[in-house]
């Protein structure tokens, strides 16, 4: 592998990390800032402690593209590339052990990813450890953090609707003209129906989910033994429960349950008897899922959900003293841990808002002492950028609903232009409050953005969930998003003359539901790798998802009732849009194939609409939206063009 050179601000600023600040351009006001500022690639993300903790990991820009660079923790210098792709992105990577770094990376966006390690030491050299052809894909599920030489791999290389567990060695790769790794040990053979498997934290396989239509079973064995047996059996849209992690014990799991309550709660669950033991953590409004855990003090520490704003909620007394004593640090900011070294004595912490996309910093457990390290994105001022606000209504039926409302700095906040910008999915999936570089771009240029939960978002119960199943894609689920810009508009927020729609995949759906459904809403739209025609979601659809057809049948409609399938499909309703329509796909979505999007095209120039550069926006390199810096960049700017033609701020 060739490797190529950091660029010359990247460079520059790992070297001089120790300064504490690297001065980045400086603008006067958001408006200034460019495009490029907004969607170029962060000059440092994902930075991750190795196991010993002597080592930094991060992605960086390297020819446009993010690649794997280390340096020392201690100095933090001597920054080393270990990666130096120029025609793609590491997708994602982690420390294996001090010397070998795993990493992943698909094709062009087909979102069927390979596994691949590169040594730290010495002369960088990369071994493919599975080579996964479309539509086949391979995950990490386990890192086995107490074997530096093997990880748990599952992949689908027999099977495409049934992935395989393996156990892989980090040193072997592929070999030969088959392109198979010979040192990958098969540790549970899919049957045919397995959907998801459980490891306990020895590494062994202790538990599965499979799923027959939208009926489900878990299966479960003990430690050492050979055969799972069946200890549940369920309906994937009734009440139940669904595992989360083993205890470290590897007896007791901890699993979240929305049993006799509509939020989901995290309870213990013991494995001999099979039921839920003690509740540990509820809440009324939303769902309760995710676990912090200490593998070195071999404790679960408390637990996180998302309200308006992301929450934590602590059983360890020390970790929690430790936690207020960060945040009291950096006072109306979100600190997260990140990354630590296996002994827990060093943490990176990720400190962030809504105005800030987040700087590292290193805190040493031994001696309380925190360390700047750097900014993911040092040339954006936090100043500049515009506050994020939850807000909340009730739709037309008398259900509540959330969302958010982003409002440009310096503005009365008063009869806005605005975008409105549904979120992808849509089961099951939620906006959260955040740094979003879209809605800060959309703010610098004078538009406020709103992001609505509507029903079938996640996050907020089953029945909330529920209520958007069964046909109501363009019906019920998109009356939601209608009443939220009627709320802004009733409020003095929003100028109803001045409303565009713009969101991917199922948001890109919802955008051409507002243009077709709701033809005098809205005075422009951008539809960004979503659905058209519904029927073609189910006949094109990755054939991964195969064992869950039946349920998202359950969930949007049966795909043989052409009148319903008609009913929602915006492609069917192209005669009524009125306004000026943007349209953006790539070529290899795997997802919401390109067909949707060529189907749309035609059907629209069969009504006088007329298509060009500026607002047919495909690539034949990407895939279920733009992650190439350079594609993301022309993007971009021919979506400003197109807002200011049309809604004129």
């Amino acid at each position: 592998m060739k490797l190529r050179k950091l660029s010359n601000f990247a460079l520059m600023t790992i070297v001089a990390l120790t300064a504490l600040a690297v001065t980045g351009p400086v603008f006067g006001k958001a408006s200034d800032l460019t495009v490029e500022d907004f969607f170029r690639n962060a000059e440092f993300s994902s930075m991750t402690l190795s196991p010993s903790g002597k080592y930094l990991a991060i992605l960086s820009p390297i020819e446009g593209h993010r690649n794997i660079v280390v340096l020392d923790t201690a100095t933090l210098g001597n920054p080393k590339p270990l990666t130096g792709y120029d025609k793609a992105d590491v997708a994602g990577f982690f420390w294996a052990s001090d010397d070998r770094i795993v990493y992943t990376m698909d094709d062009d966006g087909n979102e069927s990813f390979s596994l691949y390690s590169v040594n730290r030491d010495g002369r960088p050299k990369t071994n493919t450890l599975v080579q996964a052809i479309a539509p086949r894909s391979a995950a990490v599920i386990n890192s086995l953090p107490e074997d530096p030489d093997h990880i748990i791999v599952q992949y689908n290389g027999r099977f495409i609707e049934a992935p395989d567990l393996f156990k892989v060695p980090v040193d072997s790769k592929v070999r030969g003209r088959s392109k198979k790794n010979p040192d990958m040990e098969m540790i549970a053979r899919n049957p045919g129906d397995v959907t998801g498997w459980i490891v306990d934290h020895d590494g062994e396989v202790r538990g599965a989910v499979s799923i027959d239509g939208v009926n489900g079973k878990f299966h479960y064995k003990d430690k050492g033994e050979e055969d799972f047996r069946v200890v549940e059996e369920f309906h994937v849209h009734d009440e139940g429960w669904n595992p989360l992690a083993f205890d470290f014990d590897n007896k007791t799991m901890y699993v979240a349950s929305n049993i006799g309550r509509d939020t989901a709660a995290v309870y213990t669950y013991d494995t001999e008897t099979h039921e839920l033991g003690e509740m540990l953590y509820a809440h009324d409004e939303v769902d309760v899922t995710g676990l912090i855990m200490s593998r070195e003090r071999k404790k679960l520490l408390g637990v996180s959900y998302f309200t308006d704003y992301p929450q934590d909620h602590y059983f360890d007394k020390e970790e929690e003293r430790l936690m207020n004593g960060l945040k009291a640090a950096f006072p109306d900011r979100e600190v997260d841990v990140v990354s630590t070294n296996l002994k827990e004595t060093l943490h990176v912490l990720l400190v962030w808002d809504d105005q800030d996309p987040g700087k590292y910093y290193l805190f040493d457990r031994k001696t309380n002492q925190v360390k700047y390290l750097a900014a993911q994105r040092e040339w954006l001022d936090p100043e500049l950028m515009s506050e994020m606000k939850p807000i909340k209504f009730e739709s037309r039926d008398g259900l509540t609903i959330r969302g958010y409302i982003t409002i440009p700095k310096g503005t009365d906040g008063k009869n806005l232009p605005l975008i409105v910008n549904p979120h992808g999915g849509p089961f099951g999936v939620r906006d959260a409050w955040g740094f979003n570089s879209e809605h800060q771009f959309f703010a610098s240029r004078g538009y406020a953005t709103v992001q609505v939960n509507y029903r079938g978002s996640g996050g907020y119960g089953r029945k909330f969930q529920q209520a958007g199943h069964g046909g109501k894609w363009g019906g019920e689920m998109q009356h939601d998003i209608t009443d939220a810009v009627k709320y802004l508009v009733d409020e003095g927020i929003a100028d109803p003359d001045r409303v565009c729609i713009y969101g991917g995949s199922y948001g890109g759906y919802a955008t051409m539901a507002g243009l077709t459904f709701t033809p005098d809403l809205y005075q422009c739209g951008i539809n960004y790798v979503g659905v058209t025609d519904v029927a073609l979601l189910f006949e094109s659809m990755p054939k991964a998802w195969e064992p869950m057809k039946e349920v998202m049948k359950v969930e949007i409609g049966d795909p043989k009732d052409k009148a319903l399938m008609d009913k929602m499909s915006p492609l069917a309703h192209a005669d009524k849009i009125k306004a000026p329509v943007m349209i953006v796909h790539g070529k290899n979505d795997p997802r919401v194939v390109y067909e949707h999007a060529t189907k749309l095209r035609s059907a629209m120039e069969k009504n006088g609409v007329k298509f060009n550069d500026d607002n047919w926006v495909v690539k034949g390199n990407e895939g279920h939206g733009f992650r190439k810096e350079e594609n993301r960049l022309e993007l971009y700017e021919k979506m400003e063009k197109f807002l200011a033609k049309h809604l004129n701020p």
